[in-house]
C-alpha cells in the first residue's frame, strides 16, 4: 500500500461500457486532478406512534467523476465519453472509467500493477467547460454521472506509460482562427484583442425509474440543453453594442474555436444575451468587456490530430 497518493502514481483509463477490466480502457494523458464523489441517497421514514426513524431507506447511489485536463493535442476528454458528433447523436453514449493508484515507489504507472483501483461503470457525460485563456494553458473540465463504482485490486490500465512521455501543451497562441471569430462576432472590432474564450455546456441528465429494477433505466439529457460561450476582450474604447428599447438588439451569429488540433463548432444561432465592461479600477487593472453569448443544443467538438 502507498504511503501517500501524489500525480504521478494515479491514472486514468477510458473503456467502452460493458468492459470487464482495466487492461480494456486508454490511458487519458495532460489530466491534472480527478475527483470521484459517491453520494448514498436515503429517504427518512416515520410512523405515527414512534418518535424514532421507522426506516432509513437507501435509494440508488449517485456516482460523480469530475477530469480536470490540459489539452495536449492528444484527443480531449470530451470525445472519448461523448464522440465528435452532435449533442443529439451522440446523447446516449456511455462510457467506463477507471482509476488506478500504484506503489508511491513507482516513477511512471507503467513500471508496476496498481495497488487499488475504482471502476465507475456506465457513465455519462454530464457537463463540459472548455477555457482558451491568455495567461496559462488551454483546459477542459469534464463531469461524468452513473450509479457504480467498485473499489478493488485493478488490472493495469490499457497503454499507461512505462517510460516518461513528452507533452504538447496547448496555449494562447494555438488559437489559430482569432481572425475568424472577430470577423464572425459582429461586436467585437476587426482588431480586437481577445484576452478568453470560455464554453460551457450543461446536458441536465435525469433518471427514468421504473417498476420492476432498482437500477435506473435511463438518464437523458435534458432539452433544451444551453450552451454558453464567453468572449472577454481588452477595452479599448466602445463596446459596439447599443440597448434600444424600441428595437431588436441582438442577431444570431456563427462561433468555431480552433485550437490545438480541435475545433469547437457553437453552430450559427449564437446570441449576445449581456456584455459586461469591467475593471480599470485604481488596483490598476486593465477594464475588459465580456460578451456573453448562447445557443441551445449545438456543440461539436472535432478532432484534427493526435500528438
Amino acid at each position: 500500500m502507498a504511503t501517500r497518493v501524489y500525480w504521478a502514481i494515479s491514472a486514468l483509463g477510458v473503456a467502452p461500457d460493458g468492459s470487464s477490466s482495466a487492461t480494456e480502457s486508454e490511458f487519458v494523458s495532460g489530466i491534472q486532478s480527478v475527483g470521484i464523489t459517491t453520494t448514498f441517497n436515503l429517504e427518512q421514514v416515520f410512523q405515527l406512534g414512534q418518535l424514532s426513524l421507522y426506516q432509513d431507506v437507501e435509494e440508488v447511489p449517485d456516482v460523480e467523476v469530475t477530469v480536470e485536463r490540459v489539452l495536449d493535442g492528444f484527443d480531449c476528454m470530451y470525445t472519448r465519453v461523448m464522440g465528435t458528433g452532435t449533442i443529439s447523436e451522440n446523447q446516449d453514449v456511455k462510457k467506463d472509467i477507471y482509476f488506478n493508484v500504484y506503489s508511491d515507489a513507482n516513477n511512471e504507472v507503467g513500471d508496476g500493477n496498481p495497488e487499488a483501483g475504482v471502476h465507475c461503470s456506465g457513465m455519462y457525460c454530464s457537463s463540459a467547460t472548455f477555457t482558451f485563456p491568455s495567461d496559462g494553458n488551454l483546459t477542459e473540465s469534464i463531469s461524468l454521472v452513473g450509479n457504480h463504482a467498485t473499489w478493488s485490486s485493478s488490472a493495469q490500465i490499457g497503454s499507461a506509460p512505462s517510460t516518461a512521455m513528452s507533452g504538447s501543451v496547448k496555449r494562447r497562441q494555438n488559437v489559430t482562427n482569432i481572425s475568424a471569430i472577430r470577423s464572425a462576432l459582429s461586436e467585437l472590432a476587426s482588431d480586437a484583442q481577445i484576452t478568453n474564450i470560455t464554453v460551457s455546456v450543461d446536458f441536465g441528465r435525469e433518471q427514468i425509474n421504473v417498476l420492476g429494477q432498482k437500477l435506473p433505466y435511463h438518464r437523458y439529457v435534458t432539452y433544451p440543453v444551453e450552451v454558453t460561450c464567453e468572449v472577454e476582450t481588452l477595452a479599448r474604447g466602445s463596446a459596439n453594442v447599443s440597448a434600444a428599447p424600441e428595437q431588436d438588439n441582438t442577431s444570431e451569429q456563427s462561433i468555431s474555436i480552433v485550437a490545438g488540433g480541435h475545433t469547437f463548432n457553437l453552430g450559427s444561432k449564437n446570441k449576445l444575451q449581456s456584455y459586461t465592461y469591467g475593471g480599470g479600477s485604481t488596483g490598476g487593472e486593465n477594464a475588459t468587456i465580456t460578451y456573453s453569448y448562447r445557443n441551445f443544443n449545438d456543440l461539436t467538438v472535432s478532432e484534427t490530430a493526435s500528438g
